[in-house]
């Protein structure tokens, strides 16, 4: 009879699915073929899958569908429950016809993702004494109309109160980041700093200023050394350079760069990689699991109170509750915390965060209560891909009938 560490090893063997149209995904998922194996030797009977994961069965052959659209390149999934993966899925390509498959180690674009990255470095230096997330970011750094200021807390958490995605359009077009700052004296306002929530992107780059005087390293090597390096996330990189470097990246595919009807990898390089705090990071799936795992407190990479700061909200975002108006029978509320999203989901707190460049989506979803975290990124355009945590919510949930995927084709 085998150990019984070598049985249990088992039970996270991968299999190989095929998805027309794409390379082979792979996918780790606890299943009941296995069980019936490992049967004569744990006396198992009858052999069945643990208890409230027989969701993963219904949720892969969604996520085989959202893979085989032919507007997809590559696709890389985690769901990982009471803090451990079970299912962890891989298709398509670095770049469509490169022969190069999509693995956990190909970096993605994280996007805004990155915002909870920068929301997490930011209180691990204060949670050292090397900073205090209430004091006014100086005016060198963000001058506010009007002669207020901002706390590095309120530019994290979205309480500046710029108008929405202030400078956006002009980073966008180009213009120097310096010039950007000194325009926000001119920008209008909403509501007074910390009295109302109102997105923003360039506002983060002052913190990376900020972050760097505390670590006393650049910020780019700060976020290296005291979070990805901290918390395992062994391929991160930061900014389109060290992306294109990398052993396995993945490439932008926009339905707009198709070439005779056929999908072609793109140029990744971003405007917003200006504020590399905002959307400048780059990220593996196994990256996006041990992030996952930091943040629900099981890998015990964070301090308690390191994950406290960064995961209370600092008020309501009544804004993107109703953006979310088709999820209207799932969401009651939502909130911003240091760089993340927080939602009631028919009662369930979770803490979320998405980001989106040209040609790249990334997503995360973690209920800390019970150890729930869902991770997605893909290297393509289209809305099937968003729809995927909805589908799992509900099938893992029993909130609906998990038909999203159906309504978006309809």
């Amino acid at each position: 009879m085998r150990g019984l560490g070598a049985i249990l090893g088992l039970l996270f063997l991968g299999t190989g699915t095929a998805v027309a149209g794409q390379s082979p995904a792979f996918v780790v998922q606890v299943s009941p073929a296995i069980y019936a194996a490992l049967e004569p030797a744990l006396m198992l009977h009858p052999p069945r899958r643990p208890t409230g994961l027989d969701y993963l069965d219904p949720f892969r052959r969604r996520v085989e569908e959202v893979a085989g659209r032919d507007y997809m390149a590559g696709l890389a999934i985690a769901v990982i429950e009471n803090g451990e993966p079970v299912f962890v899925y891989t298709s398509g390509e670095e770049a469509i016809g490169s022969g190069r498959p999509v693995t956990e180690n190909t970096l993605f674009r994280a996007a805004s993702v990155s915002k909870g990255m920068t929301g997490t470095l930011m209180a691990l230096l204060e949670y050292e004494g090397r900073l205090n997330l209430l004091d006014d970011v100086p005016r060198e750094l963000l001058p506010l109309p009007n002669g207020r200021a901002a706390t590095a807390e309120q530019v994290l958490a979205q309480r500046t109160g710029l108008i929405p995605h202030a400078l956006d359009r002009q980073m966008e077009a180009g213009i120097d980041l310096y010039d950007l700052r000194n325009r926000f004296r001119s920008q209008r306002t909403v509501c007074r700093p910390g009295q109302c929530y109102s997105y923003q992107n360039v506002t983060y780059a002052s913190l990376e200023t900020l972050g760097a005087q505390a670590a006393g390293l650049p910020f780019e090597l700060a976020m290296r050394a005291w979070l990805f390096e901290r918390i395992g996330m062994n391929d991160a990189t930061i900014g389109v350079d060290d992306l294109i470097t990398a052993d396995s990246w993945a490439r932008p595919h926009r339905r707009r760069d198709r070439v005779d009807g056929q999908l072609v990898a793109g140029d990744p390089e971003s405007a917003y990689d200006t504020t590399v705090s905002a959307a400048g990071v780059n990220v593996s799936l196994s990256d996006m699991i041990a992030y996952a795992r930091a943040h629900l407190g099981v890998s015990q990479r964070l301090p308690r109170a390191v994950l406290d700061r960064v995961h209370a909200s600092a008020g309501d975002t009544p804004e993107q509750t109703r953006r979310l108006y088709r999820l209207s029978d799932r969401i009651e509320s939502t909130g911003y915390a240091l760089g993340w999203r927080t939602y009631n989901w028919n009662g369930r707190e979770l803490l979320t965060h998405s980001g989106y460049l040209s040609g790249y989506g990334a997503q995360i979803y973690l209920e800390p209560a019970t150890g729930f975290a869902y991770v997605g990124l893909w290297n393509a355009d289209g809305d099937a891909p968003w729809w995927l945590f909805p589908t799992l919510m509900d099938l893992r949930t029993g909130d609906g009938p998990g038909d999203w995927l159906d309504q978006l084709d309809e």
